[in-house]
């Protein structure tokens, strides 16, 4: 049985510049785009980097990209992610607020503020952040999952249950979400329903 400490924040990367698409799609990128010329160029081939883990190639097509248009919202978000990912958080955080200067509707920049925060320490901030990705689209999963982490890291474990709920709602297979309920519910000493959610998420980690 999986049974330890609860899974940390994860940020989201951005993949598309205006309409939704397949992260499979930006698999040969990086060849397709040899020479890029335009905003979406450098977009699209700096998503192929951090999606395969490169991110510091990422950040440099993201810069590329905000070169040539500094008010696209999304290539602040995604250069945040890779800064992010790259372990570089603190550096990460003020693409993200750019990106909601241009943008406060920016859903997946709201959450990727409040990941890198939380991961700074500053709960309530983070909290804040997950309440206005969700605002903007409440059946965001992950934003969900990490109010009630960031709620967790603050000791309001009631609040905390409540948030993954609405996470395993959304998303039934949601691994993190069944461990870290798993995990609040252990601490405030509900061992059989502590239990029934490590059980869950054991059976989706074998999957």
């Amino acid at each position: 049985m999986i049974n330890g400490n609860p899974m940390n924040f994860t940020a989201k990367l951005i993949f598309v510049a205006g309409t939704p698409n397949l992260m499979g799609f930006f698999g040969g990128i990086g060849k397709k785009y040899p020479n890029c010329k335009t905003t979406e160029d450098w977009f699209y081939k700096g998503n192929s980097f951090a999606s395969s883990g490169n991110y510091e190639e990422a950040i440099q097509c993201f810069d590329e990209a905000i070169k040539l248009d500094i008010n696209n919202s999304q290539a602040w978000n995604n250069k945040g992610f890779a800064l992010d990912e790259s372990g570089k958080t603190k550096k990460a955080i003020p693409c993200y607020d750019v990106a909601l200067k241009i943008n406060p509707k920016n859903a997946d920049a709201w959450y990727n503020k409040g990941t890198a925060v939380g991961k700074s320490g500053k709960f309530e901030e983070s909290v804040k952040c997950f309440d206005e990705a969700i605002k903007l689209n409440r059946n965001n999963s992950l934003a969900w999952n990490g109010k009630g982490f960031a709620l967790g890291k603050t000791k309001n474990l009631d609040e905390s249950i409540k948030c993954f709920d609405e996470a395993i709602k959304l998303n039934p297979n949601y691994f993190d979400a069944w461990y870290n309920k798993g995990f609040a519910l252990k601490i405030l000493g509900r061992t059989e329903e502590s239990d029934k959610c490590f059980e869950r998420a054991t059976a989706l980690k074998q999957r």
